[in-house]
Parts: structure tokens; C-alpha cells; sequence
């Protein structure tokens, strides 16, 4: 195994996890886009990624030894279940970017993550997501924010 793929490995500590993202191939694909050095920079911040079942969840997470902040990026299963394996990736992808900028915060934090996804090749897709978002009406997706997204994606 290489050493980019057991430092990969190691940011999902849910098997659950890992098997919802290989059923679809998204584990692998979201393997495949990311580079040696950014899968380090998820490892050296302490990022892991999680599962969870809307509306709660109790996360048992064993043999976690971080210094400073734990940074988790969670995947709800039920949301999960609405989205595309494309929308997953792309969903993820902007997370990671959010991870990469921790200052850049409110809208200017969204474009910044957006377009890291973009740069992955996933705008059609992000835009795809936030547009599901609105219409089944999940927290956080409000119309005025979501069209200000679309555009940035559709323009930059």
C-alpha cells in the first residue's frame, strides 16, 4: 500500500463510511482527485471524515491522538441517499476547500470552497447539490446565498 493511500485511509475512521462511499466508487474517485500533498495537509490539520444518520447521531471515534484542533467532515447517510455519487465528491471536495482556507469565512469562504471543487472539475456538480439543497429545503441552503454561489461558479 502506498503512502498516499494508507495516509488517506486514515482521515475516514468509520467503516460504515467507507463502505457508503465504495459503493458508489466516490472513495476512490475523491482519491484520485486529490494530490499527495493536499491529503497530507487534511492529515497534518487533524481532518477526518464521519458518518452520521440525521436527525442525530452518537460518534464513537477510537484512537484519536490530536494536538491542537480535530477538524471533522461529516456525511449525513440519510442526505447521503438523495445525492449523486458526483454530488458526494463534489460536496466533499468543497468541504476539503473550506479545510485548505480556515480564515476566509462567510460568503468569501463559499466561493473560495466552490471553487476548489471547480478546479476539480466538479462546478456542474456543486452547482447541482446546492440546487437539491434548496429545493428539499436542508438547513443552511437559502436562495439569496445559493444563487450569489451558482453565479460565481457559472462566471469565474
Amino acid at each position: 500500500m502506498s503512502e498516499k493511500i494508507r495516509k488517506f485511509r486514515s482521515l475516514f475512521k468509520h467503516q460504515s463510511l467507507v463502505g457508503l462511499l465504495s459503493v458508489s466508487s466516490s472513495l476512490e474517485t475523491l482519491y484520485n482527485k486529490l494530490t499527495e500533498e493536499e491529503i497530507d495537509v487534511l492529515a497534518n490539520n487533524n481532518v477526518l471524515f464521519i458518518r452520521t444518520v440525521s436527525p442525530s447521531s452518537t460518534i464513537k471515534l477510537q484512537d484519536i491522538d490530536v494536538q491542537g484542533i480535530l477538524t471533522l467532515i461529516n456525511i449525513d447517510a440519510n442526505q447521503f441517499k438523495m445525492l449523486l455519487p458526483e454530488e458526494v465528491i463534489a460536496i466533499l471536495l468543497h468541504e476539503i476547500g473550506h479545510v485548505f482556507n480556515p480564515n476566509i469565512l462567510g460568503i468569501e469562504g463559499e466561493y473560495i470552497a466552490d471553487n476548489f471543487a471547480k478546479t476539480k472539475g466538479y462546478a456542474k456538480w456543486i452547482i447541482s447539490g446546492l440546487n437539491k439543497g434548496l429545493k428539499n429545503k436542508w438547513i443552511g441552503f437559502e436562495e439569496d446565498e445559493i444563487e450569489l454561489r451558482v453565479t460565481n461558479l457559472r462566471e469565474n
